[in-house]
């Protein structure tokens, strides 16, 4: 029975006896060149580590965004503003007036410009000046999201209908320089620009408005723009390939997630992901994006639910990212925010004010062990009783490392005859030390069950490939 659909997605259903599939810390990779039930069609890979670049202080990192040029970054957290050098040294330049919260940062060739609920704060990097910018300062004082267009820094005001812009190239806006959301009484929840178009994610509808050159605001609202998808968590905007997604919500119901195709939003979480967000907080969500081996991963984070879903647009694929504690429990990844910087896709963390780099080579977080978990869809047939014979992993063999953890790496395997409500033991086979590139993880005289699900575990810090499986059964019609 090759390639029988142990690789695969995350998709627990509502009922684990429909689909009680789960892929931690791997993602799916699909090879183009191989059809249907060919061997290694798809492929799993092991999720990048975390390499600590910096860490300031302890704390929130907010946002992060390189500085034009990228001589530099720039970073908030806590309360305070750095901009960190090539080596990684930081500087602190300011301090805000709130400690946390996720904050965007916009750019417009001269100053770095981001908000927080009080006030608007801009760092102009030629004179490594810091500011505050005045409460009289444009139609309203402090923030949201902010982004940049056509040399405009635009953001709104939080709890309204109300945006801003700056003027040209500048960090000042004069007072009249606001406009509306007016296509429907909801409040801007968020905005980005995107195709040189500002939308204005609302509570439970959207609209987009662009550079029209008007006076004393510029921009217009676009007729036939409008769609009954609001936004459900502000902070869950992010570019995916040549548009963005989020977390949505309207009038009849919240938390599917989105991508804007055009002025359309269109679905892309399953009901497997949709189903973990139901009655929970999902407003808290913050999502980032990046790109690895020709991968681009859509991260969305739910804090109060305490759990990282990632979204891989070249397969559609699902799989969760998630952080193994030293006292054996999963929780949400570390990276809250993301930013290239120095050639390197670098992220913050939520908690602690450490900065990371995302390395595909590097196989713990920061040190410590990622656990890798995929279970297997549901054998049955005809709930005939199946007689489980042999199953082989083919693990990219010979990753084992010279010395220590890792030096023999071992995957563990275990089922349930009962589709997913049960366990049996733990068996343990290596997948090849250093240098065994023959050797086979096989488990022998795996028992009977009418209703069989495999799953297997690792977390010894090599490159733990899963290219195909292969299972030898029988069954009987008793």
């Amino acid at each position: 029975m090759p390639d029988w659909g142990f690789v695969g997605p995350s998709y627990e259903a509502p009922s684990i006896y429909q689909s009680a599939d789960e892929t931690i810390n791997w993602f799916c990779e699909k090879d183009p060149l191989k059809g249907d039930g060919q061997r290694g069609q798809y492929s799993l890979y092991p999720t990048p580590g975390l390499v600590l670049k910096c860490q300031p202080i302890n704390g929130e990192v907010r946002g992060m965004r390189p500085i034009q040029g990228g001589t530099a970054l720039a970073a908030i957290i806590g309360s305070r503003f750095y901009t960190i050098d090539q080596s990684f040294v930081a500087t602190q330049r300011g301090t805000l007036s709130s400690s946390a919260g996720p904050v965007s940062i916009g750019d417009n060739g001269s100053s770095v410009y981001f908000c927080d609920p009080s006030n608007r704060y801009f760092y102009t990097y030629g004179s490594a000046t810091f500011g505050t910018v005045a409460s009289t300062d444009g139609g309203f004082t402090g923030g949201g999201a902010t982004d940049i267009i056509d040399g405009f820094l635009v953001y709104n005001q939080l709890g309204t209908q109300n945006w801003g812009a700056t003027s040209l190239n500048s960090v000042s806006s004069p007072n009249l320089s606001v406009g509306k959301k007016d296509g429907s009484s909801d409040n801007i929840v968020s905005l980005i620009v995107n195709n040189r178009e500002v939308f204005l994610l609302g509570e439970f509808t959207s609209e987009v408005w662009q550079d029209a050159g008007a006076f004393p605001f510029p921009f217009t609202r676009i007729p036939g723009t409008s769609t009954q998808h609001g936004l459900a968590a502000k902070n869950s905007v992010s570019r995916l390939g040549n548009s963005f997604a989020y977390v949505s919500q309207d009038t009849r119901g919240q938390g599917i997630i989105v991508v804007m195709n055009g002025y359309t939003p269109v679905e892309i979480s399953t009901h497997a992901v949709t189903n973990t967000l139901i009655n929970q907080t999902i407003s808290d969500a913050v999502a980032w994006t990046y790109q690895m081996e020709g991968h681009e991963f859509y991260v969305v984070t739910f804090p109060s639910i305490d759990m990282t879903w990632v979204y891989d647009a070249s397969t559609q694929f699902w799989h969760k990212w998630l952080y193994w504690d030293p006292l054996g429990v999963y929780h949400r990844h570390r990276g809250q925010c993301q930013a290239i910087f120095n050639g390197l896709v670098l992220v913050g963390d939520y908690q602690n004010g450490a900065i990371y780099a995302i390395d595909n080579k590097t196989y713990t977080d920061a040190g410590q062990t990622i656990r890798r978990l995929r279970r297997a869809p549901h054998l049955v047939t005809d709930f005939n009783q199946q007689f489980f014979d042999r199953l082989q992993l083919q693990f990219q063999p010979g990753v084992g490392l010279s010395t220590g953890q890792g030096s023999d790496p071992q995957a563990m395997l275990r089922w349930s005859n009962d589709g997913g409500s049960t366990w049996s033991n733990e068996h343990w086979k290596s997948i090849g030390q250093i240098g065994k590139y023959k050797n086979r993880a096989i488990w022998r005289r795996l028992g009977s069950a009418r209703d069989r699900v495999f799953e297997v575990v690792f977390s010894d810090p090599v490159k733990a490939v899963i290219v195909s499986a292969n299972l030898a059964a029988s069954s009987s019609d008793i």
